[in-house]
């Protein structure tokens, strides 16, 4: 039986303007540009798109990884039990040393298949998404929501104000087969600014105006 455990940077965040789904993405992200769009929005592979715009390969620096509880908000949100045992990974994703991206993801483990678990732990210093792929898993991503946050843990990591806005995105990932889970996980990502901006602080809200 797999244990593990990391101390977390204890993530948390304050969300400035609700989460807001992509059918509303091009009035509420009005003045980002294309590739700022397709990487808040999309439905594919997060690794990909990262490697495709930056030429180069998309690399996992580990912040923690564990066993958790789902609290009422995240059961909520998922569709599971509150209380349910399930499994916290915190990662940046990185390109040349760079920080791009904060990712949280938790997975109940009544809906991690078999050899999944172990697979993750195998592969701890790699993205997710390379992870499912080299286990043939094709997901889909559900309630795809985009939102502008404040995070001073997130911040410091990208070497930003602590005060800093910052783009954000959460998303169910999930996969099925014969109607058992292979994989339901919830997940947050967090983007640098330097690669999506979010609008200054005093600035009028994103999708305000």
């Amino acid at each position: 039986m797999i244990t593990f455990s990391i101390t977390a940077m204890k993530f948390s965040y304050r969300l400035v303007d609700g989460w807001h789904g992509a059918g509303e993405g091009l009035r509420w992200a009005a003045g980002l540009k294309p590739h700022e769009l397709l990487l808040l929005f999309s439905d594919g592979s997060m690794t990909l798109d990262l490697e495709l715009l930056s030429g180069s390969r998309v690399e996992v620096e580990l912040i923690s990884k564990g066993f958790t509880r789902l609290s009422v908000d995240a059961a909520e949100y998922i569709g599971e039990a509150a209380g349910e045992k399930a499994m916290e990974r915190e990662v940046w994703l990185t390109v040349n040393g760079g920080r791009l991206i904060y990712a949280r993801t938790l997975i109940p483990l009544d809906c991690l298949g078999k050899g999944l678990l172990e697979a993750l732990e195998e592969k701890k210093s790699e993205p997710l998404g390379r992870v499912l792929a080299s286990k043939k898993i094709f997901f889909t991503k559900t309630r795809l929501e985009a939102g502008v946050i404040e995070s001073a843990a997130a911040a410091n990591g990208f070497e930003a104000p602590e005060d800093a806005r910052l783009m954000s995105r959460r998303y169910i990932l999930e996969d099925s087969r014969d109607g058992r889970w292979v994989i339901k996980a919830a997940l947050m990502e967090v983007f640098s600014p330097a690669i999506i901006p979010a609008p200054a602080k005093g600035a009028p809200a994103v999708g305000k105006g």
